[in-house]
């Protein structure tokens, strides 16, 4: 999936970054030429990175702190009168890159969390469906014998499968 990138520079300035990042990123770009224009698209779109250009950084630092607070994604403040082009490519993909890895870090994070969580629910459940078989009447036993087997089912797929759920996740977002 190409990368959604929003560039705020002048259009003097921005072109040629813009033309650099689509080339070489293979991203979809979006050149817009002030923080306060960015504002209303930050909190609609999604995009994966933001460069911005310090001269408009400076030229509105009100806003230009709103589009740090607003974006979702990496900002990438650049001075783009004294930077070239490729060193621009190459810091725009080293902030794609950890991004990235980030997102890949969280996502292992949540899933283990959430495998630990249903571990310990589990257990508990189990834990109370065999005590209560063992104080049930035979009527009872049918159905607890059920639950207990079907949560110990459930246990040992969540033992054999540990990682089953981070590399899910993983597999929708990588």
């Amino acid at each position: 999936m190409p990368a959604n990138v929003l560039l705020l520079a002048s259009e003097s300035a921005g072109e040629a970054i813009a033309d650099a990042l689509r080339h070489s990123l293979d991203a979809e770009i979006l050149l817009l030429p002030s923080p306060r224009a960015a504002l209303a698209r930050l909190r609609h779109d999604d995009f994966t990175l933001v460069v911005l250009d310090e001269s408009l950084a400076a030229a509105d630092p009100e806003a230009t702190e709103r589009v740090y607070q607003a974006a979702t994604a990496p900002v990438l403040e650049l001075n783009l009168a004294i930077c070239s082009a490729p060193r621009i490519v190459r810091q725009a993909r080293a902030a794609l890159v950890r991004r990235t890895r980030d997102l890949a870090l969280a996502q292992t994070a949540a899933a283990s969390l959430l495998h630990s969580e249903l571990s310990q629910t589990l257990a508990g459940i189990l834990l109370e469906s065999e005590l209560a078989l063992r104080q049930a009447t035979p009527t009872q036993q049918p159905k607890l014998r059920e639950l207990v087997e079907l949560a110990s089912q459930l246990r040992d797929r969540l033992r054999q499968r540990p990682h089953a759920v981070a590399h899910a996740g993983q597999e929708m977002h990588g």
